[in-house]
Protein backbone atom coordinates (compact mmCIF):
# COMPACT_ATOMS: atom_id res chain seq x y z
CA UNK A 1 0.00 0.00 0.00
CA UNK A 2 1.25 3.81 -0.64
CA UNK A 3 1.41 6.74 1.72
CA UNK A 4 -1.45 9.10 0.90
CA UNK A 5 -0.67 11.96 -0.75
CA UNK A 6 -2.52 14.86 -1.21
CA UNK A 7 -3.30 16.59 -4.28
CA UNK A 8 -4.15 19.89 -2.62
CA UNK A 9 -7.26 20.66 -4.52
CA UNK A 10 -8.38 22.16 -1.40
CA UNK A 11 -12.17 19.97 -1.39
CA UNK A 12 -11.57 18.88 2.12
CA UNK A 13 -10.90 22.37 3.54
CA UNK A 14 -13.69 24.18 1.73
CA UNK A 15 -16.60 21.78 2.40
CA UNK A 16 -15.71 21.29 6.18
CA UNK A 17 -12.95 23.27 6.90
CA UNK A 18 -14.76 26.44 8.16
CA UNK A 19 -17.14 23.71 10.31
CA UNK A 20 -14.21 22.48 12.17
CA UNK A 21 -11.47 25.38 12.80
CA UNK A 22 -13.04 29.15 14.12
CA UNK A 23 -10.59 31.49 14.95
CA UNK A 24 -10.78 32.99 18.53
CA UNK A 25 -7.98 35.58 18.40
CA UNK A 26 -5.59 37.12 16.57
CA UNK A 27 -2.38 36.75 18.77
CA UNK A 28 0.46 38.31 16.61
CA UNK A 29 0.95 38.65 13.02
CA UNK A 30 1.06 35.22 12.38
CA UNK A 31 -0.16 33.35 15.18
CA UNK A 32 -3.75 32.09 16.11
CA UNK A 33 -5.57 30.91 19.03
CA UNK A 34 -8.16 28.72 17.30
CA UNK A 35 -10.84 26.61 18.64
CA UNK A 36 -11.56 22.73 16.96
CA UNK A 37 -15.62 23.18 16.51
CA UNK A 38 -16.48 19.78 16.63
CA UNK A 39 -13.79 17.51 19.01
CA UNK A 40 -13.73 20.92 20.98
CA UNK A 41 -10.21 21.96 22.55
CA UNK A 42 -7.88 25.30 21.32
CA UNK A 43 -4.67 24.93 19.52
CA UNK A 44 -2.71 27.73 18.39
CA UNK A 45 -2.21 28.31 14.29
CA UNK A 46 0.93 29.91 12.63
CA UNK A 47 0.97 31.11 9.35
CA UNK A 48 3.56 29.68 7.71
CA UNK A 49 5.99 32.44 6.66
CA UNK A 50 6.20 31.10 2.96
CA UNK A 51 2.24 31.97 3.08
CA UNK A 52 2.15 35.18 4.89
CA UNK A 53 1.72 37.01 1.03
CA UNK A 54 -1.04 34.91 0.43
CA UNK A 55 -2.69 34.46 3.49
CA UNK A 56 -3.07 38.61 3.92
CA UNK A 57 -5.60 37.95 0.56
CA UNK A 58 -8.45 37.07 2.23
CA UNK A 59 -11.44 37.55 -1.20
CA UNK A 60 -11.86 34.06 -1.84
CA UNK A 61 -12.57 33.04 1.70
CA UNK A 62 -14.46 36.12 2.52
CA UNK A 63 -16.79 34.92 -0.44
CA UNK A 64 -16.96 31.03 1.02
CA UNK A 65 -17.87 31.38 4.99
CA UNK A 66 -17.43 27.64 4.62
CA UNK A 67 -13.94 27.29 3.73
CA UNK A 68 -11.31 27.16 6.37
CA UNK A 69 -10.03 30.47 7.60
CA UNK A 70 -6.14 29.18 6.25
CA UNK A 71 -6.81 27.64 2.98
CA UNK A 72 -5.93 29.77 0.23
CA UNK A 73 -5.44 29.56 -3.56
CA UNK A 74 -1.43 28.30 -4.61
CA UNK A 75 0.64 30.85 -5.42
CA UNK A 76 2.08 29.47 -8.50
CA UNK A 77 -0.16 26.34 -9.32
CA UNK A 78 -3.55 27.69 -10.43
CA UNK A 79 -6.25 25.59 -9.45
CA UNK A 80 -4.92 24.01 -6.57
CA UNK A 81 -5.16 24.99 -3.10
CA UNK A 82 -2.68 24.98 0.45
CA UNK A 83 -3.14 25.20 4.12
CA UNK A 84 -1.22 28.43 5.26
CA UNK A 85 -0.57 26.64 8.75
CA UNK A 86 0.31 22.81 7.53
CA UNK A 87 2.94 22.92 10.02
CA UNK A 88 0.94 23.92 12.58
CA UNK A 89 -2.78 22.19 11.80
CA UNK A 90 -4.94 19.96 14.50
CA UNK A 91 -5.02 16.47 14.82
CA UNK A 92 -8.39 16.25 13.29
CA UNK A 93 -6.22 18.05 9.65
CA UNK A 94 -3.49 15.64 9.99
CA UNK A 95 -5.70 12.34 10.65
CA UNK A 96 -7.56 12.94 7.66
CA UNK A 97 -7.46 11.49 4.27
CA UNK A 98 -10.08 12.43 1.56
CA UNK A 99 -9.79 8.67 0.05
CA UNK A 100 -8.90 5.15 0.91
CA UNK A 101 -8.05 4.43 -2.71
CA UNK A 102 -7.75 6.15 -6.10
CA UNK A 103 -8.53 4.14 -9.53
CA UNK A 104 -6.87 5.10 -12.53
CA UNK A 105 -7.46 3.62 -16.34
CA UNK A 106 -5.09 2.70 -18.15
CA UNK A 107 -4.45 5.62 -19.67
CA UNK A 108 -3.02 6.82 -16.31
CA UNK A 109 -6.15 9.22 -16.12
CA UNK A 110 -8.08 9.24 -12.25
CA UNK A 111 -11.41 7.88 -13.11
CA UNK A 112 -12.28 6.84 -9.41
CA UNK A 113 -12.25 7.32 -5.54
CA UNK A 114 -13.11 5.30 -2.48
CA UNK A 115 -14.35 7.67 0.01
CA UNK A 116 -15.52 6.98 3.26
CA UNK A 117 -15.11 3.18 3.84
CA UNK A 118 -16.30 1.67 0.39
CA UNK A 119 -17.95 4.14 -1.20
CA UNK A 120 -17.32 4.80 -4.78
CA UNK A 121 -16.99 7.96 -6.36
CA UNK A 122 -16.79 8.46 -9.69
CA UNK A 123 -18.36 9.54 -13.15
CA UNK A 124 -17.09 6.27 -15.32
CA UNK A 125 -19.79 4.26 -16.47
CA UNK A 126 -17.69 1.52 -17.47
CA UNK A 127 -16.10 1.68 -13.30
CA UNK A 128 -19.49 2.23 -12.12
CA UNK A 129 -21.08 -1.05 -13.88
CA UNK A 130 -18.21 -3.29 -12.71
CA UNK A 131 -18.13 -1.75 -8.78
CA UNK A 132 -21.81 -2.75 -8.81
CA UNK A 133 -21.58 -5.89 -10.19
CA UNK A 134 -18.47 -7.21 -9.02
CA UNK A 135 -17.58 -5.20 -6.00
CA UNK A 136 -20.57 -4.18 -4.20
CA UNK A 137 -21.68 -7.81 -3.23
CA UNK A 138 -18.51 -8.63 -1.77
CA UNK A 139 -19.15 -9.62 1.72
CA UNK A 140 -16.37 -9.57 3.69
CA UNK A 141 -16.30 -7.65 6.67
CA UNK A 142 -12.69 -7.52 6.93
CA UNK A 143 -10.99 -4.55 5.61
CA UNK A 144 -7.58 -5.97 4.42
CA UNK A 145 -9.25 -8.96 2.38
CA UNK A 146 -12.20 -6.59 1.07
CA UNK A 147 -9.17 -4.17 -0.15
CA UNK A 148 -7.22 -7.25 -1.71
CA UNK A 149 -10.03 -8.58 -3.33
CA UNK A 150 -11.35 -4.93 -5.09
CA UNK A 151 -7.55 -4.54 -6.16
CA UNK A 152 -7.43 -8.08 -7.35
CA UNK A 153 -11.41 -7.25 -9.53
CA UNK A 154 -10.56 -4.21 -10.98
CA UNK A 155 -6.81 -4.77 -12.04
CA UNK A 156 -8.81 -7.46 -13.91
CA UNK A 157 -11.16 -4.94 -15.50
CA UNK A 158 -7.91 -3.00 -16.83
CA UNK A 159 -7.69 -0.56 -13.72
CA UNK A 160 -5.09 0.33 -11.56
CA UNK A 161 -5.71 0.90 -7.69
CA UNK A 162 -3.61 2.93 -5.33
CA UNK A 163 -4.74 2.10 -1.71
CA UNK A 164 -3.77 4.02 1.48
CA UNK A 165 -3.65 2.87 4.53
Amino acid sequence: MAAFECTLCGKCCMHAGGELIEVEKRLTSRDYLCRQKIVGGTFRARVEERFLDIFSETSENDAHPSWCPFLRGHPEEEGTYVCTIHDSRPSVCRTYICCSMRIFAGDGREVGKVKGRRSLVTEDAALRRCWEESVAPLGTDNDVAWRSEVITILGRAGYRVEAYE
